[in-house]
């Protein structure tokens, strides 16, 4: 891989990244299988003990999941590294905050979480271009509350 094939693929794996959370702040589970995950893909999620695979079960559970949580996330400094010219394992900082109505709370029964960590990636080069292949998020800090609607937990 030469330098402006490097700076390509940065580029796209970034772009993907930006899908990912777009995707899952607004739900969009089609923009999820379209142009962000590989078919073969793994979700991990350590702090609730949760493993999905392949994309079909990561979307079946992650749409359930959220229910009817509003979320804002993001991810920053991507320290990506090329294991070959189709194979990259990416670190990125993220930060994300959930809000969920007390009909339908977090696992410790919260509406509120901010959250600080990591994702730890793979992605693959496909025909169709880059794509998420595995993602293990590791989190350094949380702070879970019971949040309100009317303190601007939910539109």
């Amino acid at each position: 891989m030469d330098d402006i094939d490097r700076l390509l693929a940065i580029e796209a794996i970034e772009l993907v990244k930006a899908r990912y959370f777009y995707g899952l702040d607004h739900k969009d589970w089609d923009l999820w299988r379209r142009e962000v995950w590989a078919p073969d893909a793994r979700l991990e999620v350590p702090e609730v003990g949760e493993v999905y695979e392949p994309l079909e079960k990561i979307i079946e559970a992650v749409s359930h999941d959220v229910g009817d949580q509003i979320s804002v996330h993001h991810g920053h400094m991507p320290i990506i590294e090329f294991t070959s010219d189709t194979e990259a394992k990416v670190l990125w900082a993220m930060e994300d905050r959930l809000y969920r109505t007390p009909e339908f709370p977090l696992y410790d029964g919260s509406t509120y979480l901010h959250g600080f960590g990591h994702y730890h990636e793979t992605y693959v080069k496909l025909g169709v271009g880059w794509r998420l292949k595995s993602t293990r998020l590791s989190r350094l800090r949380v702070e879970m509350a019971n949040v309100s609607s009317d303190k601007g937990g939910w539109a």
